[in-house]
């Protein structure tokens, strides 16, 4: 899947509370007031594992090992490979867009522009703060 000597890129999901994810946003507000240069935390934050389940779908999953694995050139393209409905397809895409996952390029079709979905990760890692 990667070639020998590639780094693996990883997409942090991260559980965490409303009341550490504000004080650790209050630390980043403070280093910055006092000129200093804040930790930067990477990854996608949820309040909760259900929240997580919400996104992360087991046809969301599939949607996205698909991006992932075998780079559809749009998302007609990806609905068929997944042999799903193309609206169903375009909707969870969507979703795994806003989380952070997959972006959607732009390109030439046939019929004109056309929106290629790319993974932002080869793997997933969940994280309970």
């Amino acid at each position: 899947m990667h070639p020998k000597g590639a780094a693996v890129k990883i997409k942090r999901i991260r559980i965490r509370t409303k009341d550490r994810f504000f004080n650790e946003a209050l630390a980043v507000a403070k280093a910055l007031d006092r000129g200093g240069k804040p930790a930067h935390l990477r990854g996608e934050f949820f309040e909760s594992l259900e929240a997580v389940r919400n996104v992360l779908t087991e046809k969301r999953l599939e949607l996205w090992r698909l991006i992932r694995d075998r780079h559809p050139g749009s998302i007609l393209e990806l609905s068929r490979i997944a042999q799903r409905d193309f609206k169903s397809v375009h909707r969870d895409v969507a979703v795994l867009v806003a989380a952070g996952l997959v972006e959607l390029w732009k390109g030439k079709g046939r019929r004109g522009d056309t929106r290629k979905p790319k993974s932002l990760a080869d793997a997933l890692m969940l994280e309970v703060a």
